[in-house]
C-alpha cells in the first residue's frame, strides 16, 4: 500500500498547500477542492501521501454522517489526535483534503489516527488507497433510483473492496450488509424488539427477501422496517447473526420499568447485552435511529478495548445527530427539523416513522421535494410513490403541509396512501409552508422534513413557525 514519493507528487502538495493558505487568506471555503487540485495535479495522489498508522472508515447508505461525527466526538473526548472529514467531502478528492491535514509540509504521516466517512458507492476507488484497519457499516438499502436503486449492487462493490485483515463492524438487524462479516474479523451489533414494538412491521420497499446463501424464501422472526429485522432460513440453515452487543430496554430516570417503543423520546438510558454481562449506557437521542447510531459508535469503542465506564462517561456530554436534526421547542408546541435525503424513498420513510411513535397530535411540513424551474432528466418523481407515506395516514396527523414544484405530485401519492385529502395543504412556493399549519392550543409535535439542498429554505420556514408561535404565546 505504500508508494515512493515522487517528485511530482511532492510539487503538487507543496503547490495545494500554498492554495490552502491564500484560501484561509480569502476566507474562501472549500472542503473538497484542495483534494480535486491534488488528484489534478497528480492523479495518483492519495496513493503516495502517507496515512496514520490507524484508520477507522464508515460506510453505509444511512446514518454514516452521524455515525462518523459521534465517533469523532467521542475520540476527542479520550484525548485522541486524529484527522476528519466532519464537514468535508466522503469522496475522494474530500478524502485528500482531509489526509493533507494529517501529513507534513511534504506529506509524511503526522498525526496517528485518521476517522473517515466514505461513500459506499467510492470504497471501490478509495480502497486502493486506503485500508481501513476498522470499517463501521451502518446499512445498506436503495438510495436514490439515479445514484444506486439496487443495495446489493452496493454490497457487491463493498465485498470486492473491502480487505479479508480489515475489522468490519457490521448491523446484525440490516439482512443484506451484515453477510459482509463472512470470512473476515468483525463485531456485530443489534437492538433486540422492544416492549409494544410490532413483531412485523410492513414497507412499501423490502430489499432482501431470499436467503442470501441458497436464495430460499427467509422466515421472518422480527422485522423492525423494510429489511431491518431478524430472519432464518429454513431450507439451508442460514439466519441473522448474533449481535455481540445488543440493545435489550430502554429506561428513563422517571420510570422504574423498561420505556415502551413509543416513549423512546423520553429515554435517557440504554441496556446494552454484552459477553460480559449488562452494560448501561446514557442515550441522548430521540428515536431509533439514534440508537443504532449510538450502538455503532459504542461498538467499535468496545471493540478497541475501551471500557464501559469510559465509554459511558465521553456519552453524557454527545448529543446525537446535531448536524442533521435540530429541535426547538416553543411554549406546549415541539418542533423538530430533521434531514431527509431528497429522491430517496427509504431515507424519507424512516424519518417519517422516527417521528411517528410519538404521541399527541402531529403536523409536517415536507420540504423535500428536489425538482427545479427547469426539468432535468434527473426530475423522476417515481420515489415520491415508494415512499411509506401512510404513516401520514394517522388520526393524531392532523395536517400534512407539501411545498415545492412537485406538490401536487405529492398530494397524488398523500391521497393513494390514505391520507385525508382535508389534512393536505400544498404550497408551490417553499417559503409559504408555515403559513399553511394549523395553529391550534394545545401541545403538539410540528415535523419539518427537508432535503439536503433543502437546508437553507428549511431554516426560513422554520424561523417563520418560530415567529408564529412565540406570537401566540
Amino acid at each position: 500500500m505504500r508508494h515512493r514519493r515522487s517528485i511530482r507528487f511532492v510539487v503538487s502538495i507543496l503547490f495545494v498547500r500554498a492554495t490552502r493558505v491564500f484560501m484561509k487568506l480569502l476566507r474562501l471555503k472549500g472542503t473538497h477542492f484542495p483534494g480535486q487540485l491534488a488528484k489534478k495535479l497528480c492523479p495518483d495522489f492519495l496513493h503516495r501521501i502517507e496515512k496514520p498508522d490507524k484508520i477507522i472508515a464508515v460506510t453505509g447508505t444511512n446514518g454514516k454522517t452521524t455515525v462518523a461525527n459521534m465517533v469523532a466526538d467521542l475520540a476527542r473526548t479520550f484525548g485522541l489526535t486524529f484527522a476528519h472529514n466532519a464537514y468535508g467531502s466522503n469522496i475522494e478528492e474530500g478524502i485528500i483534503t482531509t489526509l493533507l491535514d494529517a501529513t507534513t509540509l511534504t506529506g509524511k504521516k503526522k498525526l496517528p489516527l485518521a476517522i473517515l466517512e466514505i461513500d459506499e458507492r467510492l470504497t471501490r476507488i478509495i480502497f486502493k488507497a486506503i485500508r481501513p484497519d476498522y470499517l463501521i457499516i451502518t446499512n445498506l438499502f436503495r438510495e436514490s433510483y439515479l445514484r444506486n436503486a439496487h443495495g446489493e449492487f452496493i454490497y457487491d462493490l463493498l465485498d470486492e473492496s473491502i480487505t479479508s485483515d480489515t475489522h468490519v463492524i457490521v448491523n446484525a438487524d440490516d439482512l443484506l450488509s451484515q453477510n459482509l462479516a463472512a470470512d473476515r474479523p468483525h463485531t456485530a451489533f443489534g437492538i433486540a424488539r422492544l416492549p409494544g414494538e410490532k413483531l412485523i412491521t410492513e414497507s412499501l420497499i423490502r430489499d432482501v427477501v431470499l436467503c442470501p446463501r441458497c436464495h430460499g424464501q427467509l422466515t421472518d422472526q422480527f422485522i423492525r422496517y423494510h429489511h431491518i429485522g431478524r430472519s432464518r432460513c429454513d431450507a439451508c440453515g442460514w439466519h441473522s447473526l448474533n449481535a455481540d452487543y445488543e440493545i435489550t430496554s430502554i429506561l428513563s430516570v422517571d420510570s422504574e420499568k423498561a420505556l415502551p417503543f413509543d416513549k423512546l423520546q423520553d429515554a435517557d438510558s440504554l441496556v446494552l447485552n454484552t459477553k460480559d454481562g449488562e452494560e448501561l449506557y446514557p442515550f441522548r437521542g430521540e428515536n431509533i435511529l439514534d440508537l443504532y447510531n449510538e450502538l455503532a459508535a459504542i461498538t467499535l469503542f468496545r471493540t478497541l478495548g475501551k471500557s464501559r465506564d469510559e465509554i459511558a462517561q465521553a456519552l453524557t456530554g454527545i448529543i446525537i445527530g446535531q448536524s442533521r436534526k435540530e429541535i426547538v421547542e416553543v411554549g406546549d408546541k415541539r418542533v423538530y427539523r430533521m434531514l431527509a435525503k431528497g429522491k430517496n424513498p427509504i431515507a424519507v420513510s424512516r424519518v417519517l416513522g422516527a417521528v411517528h411513535p410519538i404521541p399527541g397530535k402531529k403536523q409536517f411540513i415536507l420540504l423535500i421535494d428536489t425538482s427545479t424551474e427547469t426539468v432535468t432528466i434527473e426530475d423522476n418523481a417515481a420515489w415520491i410513490f415508494d415512499a411509506d407515506l401512510a404513516l401520514l395516514n394517522a388520526d393524531d396527523v392532523t395536517r400534512v403541509v407539501v411545498a415545492g414544484r412537485r406538490c401536487e405530485d405529492f398530494r397524488v401519492a398523500l391521497l393513494l396512501a390514505g391520507v385525508d385529502k382535508e389534512k393536505i395543504v400544498t404550497r408551490r412556493d417553499k417559503h409559504d409552508a408555515a403559513d399553511a399549519l394549523l395553529f391550534e392550543e394545545g401541545s403538539e409535535t410540528i415535523a419539518i422534513l427537508y432535503s439536503l439542498y433543502n437546508e437553507p429554505v428549511s431554516r426560513i420556514v422554520a424561523k417563520c413557525l418560530y415567529e408564529h408561535l412565540e406570537a401566540r404565546c
